[in-house]
């Protein structure tokens, strides 16, 4: 592997342990909560203060779980840049390394459906109803930004 490869997956590294630390932050500290935008919707919709209540309590004890989770992401992640960085270090040191972090990730992957089941239960069938749809009205903009986008580089490129 070449210097520039190398740099190329060491910021792809990067990139990926960051925005994957970013989406699991507590709601307090990320838009979205603990289920990352899983679960914005629920900032969208009229919950009960009960509702409001039992969701902080479900996210605090899944931020709880997740924290030492995080803390050993981010420790792999330092031990496979390392490792990627130092000179006689095998393929190998550095797959066994990625799949520490792997088993890690599906560990917060599974946490983080845990908890967005338990928040999706607090809703009532409207309120889940209303959910939907706030959901298909933001595919549909996201999907516009798409086209927009789209057409813009279209109409720059000779």
């Amino acid at each position: 592997m070449n210097l520039r490869h190398l740099t190329i997956a060491a910021a792809t590294a990067c990139a990926l342990t960051a925005g994957g630390l970013a989406a699991a932050q507590p709601m307090e500290h990320h838009h979205g909560g603990f289920g990352g935008g899983d679960m914005e919707f629920l900032h969208g919709l009229n919950l009960t203060d009960a509702q409001k209540d039992q969701a902080k309590t479900i996210e605090k004890s899944a931020w709880s779980q997740a924290r030492p989770l995080l803390e050993q992401m981010h420790s792999l992640h330092e031990q496979y840049i390392n490792a990627l960085l130092t000179a006689g270090s095998t393929q190998a040191q550095v797959a066994a390394i990625q799949q520490q972090e792997e088993s890690v990730r599906n560990q917060l992957d599974a946490d983080r459906l845990g908890t967005a089941m338990q928040l999706r239960a607090l809703l009532t069938p409207e309120q889940l109803s209303q959910a939907a749809d706030l959901h298909g009205k933001l595919e549909a903009l996201h999907q516009q930004e798409r086209e927009a986008i789209e057409n813009a580089r279209g109409s720059s490129e000779p």
